[in-house]
């Protein structure tokens, strides 16, 4: 009787294949899954962002209970403190008062806001904390937007969007008319450009 010798050969090889195989196949969910996770994590700012709808219905009493300055836009779920500090404050995720001798919703002139677009971090909860402007790009011309400054409150309604280079410091001219100039940059980085919203009062 003769014995195939490749029958016995083979049952090895079957071995370290399945197991190579089982291997292969378990990396690829890891590295699904870290995928998955990241774009969450990349998406997180919008998929919790607070609805219009949220934001209008408690903004008097929010406005009415708080003694800070509020900036409240809508439509791009945002709900926050207005800083009077220095740059380190976007890191704490509020907007910053930048420039505050060009203007204020009180005295006039150009009131300039600005905050992080983007900070990564490694929950949605650390993005969505310091991602305050996340959402500015999704607002539009006539879309309204409220200050609470120094316990009164302001309405404005949105009268321009668009996109600047970063050399593009003419958004921060002082202004003879009241009005917000609200911006971020873009979430391709602060040298692709920045994302402007011009508001102008309403009442």
């Amino acid at each position: 009787m003769q014995t195939n010798k490749n029958s016995y050969s083979n049952k090895p090889r079957n071995k370290n294949s399945k197991k190579r195989n089982f291997i292969l196949i378990i990396i690829a969910g890891l590295l699904l899954g870290i995928g998955a996770y990241i774009l969450f994590l990349l998406l997180s700012p919008k998929l919790s962002q607070k609805t219009a709808q949220s934001i209008e219905s408690s903004q008097s009493q929010l406005v009415k209970a708080s003694d800070k300055n509020i900036l409240l836009i809508p439509s791009a779920g945002v709900e926050t403190e207005i800083s009077e500090g220095n740059i380190n404050v976007l890191d704490k995720g509020l907007v910053w008062h930048r420039l505050p001798k060009e203007g204020n919703p009180e005295i006039g002139g150009n009131t300039i806001l600005t905050g992080h677009s983007f900070v990564w971090g490694y929950t949605p909860k650390q993005i969505k904390e310091k991602s305050i402007f996340y959402n500015l790009r999704d607002v539009k011309k006539g879309d309204t937007v409220q200050v609470r400054w120094n316990g009164k409150v302001y309405n404005y309604k949105v009268t321009e969007t668009k996109q600047v280079k970063p050399n593009e410091i003419e958004i921060e001219k002082p202004s003879n008319e009241p009005k917000l100039t609200i911006y971020t940059c873009t979430l391709a980085g602060s040298a692709d450009g920045r994302v402007v919203v011009i508001a102008r009062p309403s009442n």
